[in-house]
């Protein structure tokens, strides 16, 4: 009976040792947030009208942002110039970045919900984030 119950515990102790990283790989912060994109420049009233002549919102783009795989945006074709922090009443500045290490290191040193902007050669991406 005791040969039993220890093989199992042996063998589990085993893996812990051998495998410690897929084991904490769990406690990583990760957030994910629906960012808008939101043009640069003033454009023309109708220039969004679809066939039918309505105006259709632009589909959300989805970003992941972790602490130690950094940021990744799906469908984003453009490169990322700048990346800020603002308040949740995008009202103030917080903190702006042009190297994204940087960014996500202040970023998860904050609290509560801030708005992140991420400013691309002919758009920004705005979303907010709760840390």
């Amino acid at each position: 009976m005791k040969r039993i119950i220890t093989i199992p515990v042996i063998a589990m102790f085993m893996v812990c040792i051998l495998f410690p990283a897929s084991i904490i790989a769990g406690n990583e912060a990760t957030h994910t947030v629906n960012m808008q994109k939101k043009p640069k420049e003033p454009f023309e009233h109708n220039m969004r009208l679809d066939e039918e002549g309505r105006r259709t919102p632009p589909a959300p783009l989805c970003c992941v942002i972790s602490e130690t795989a950094g940021l990744h945006i799906s469908g984003l074709s453009e490169d990322i110039i700048s990346y800020e922090i603002w308040d949740a009443t995008s009202e103030t500045i917080i903190a702006s970045f042009s190297a994204e290490s940087d960014f996500i290191d202040f970023l998860f040193c904050q609290t509560g919900v801030v708005m992140i902007r991420l400013e691309t050669e002919s758009y920004y991406l705005v979303g907010y984030v709760e840390i």
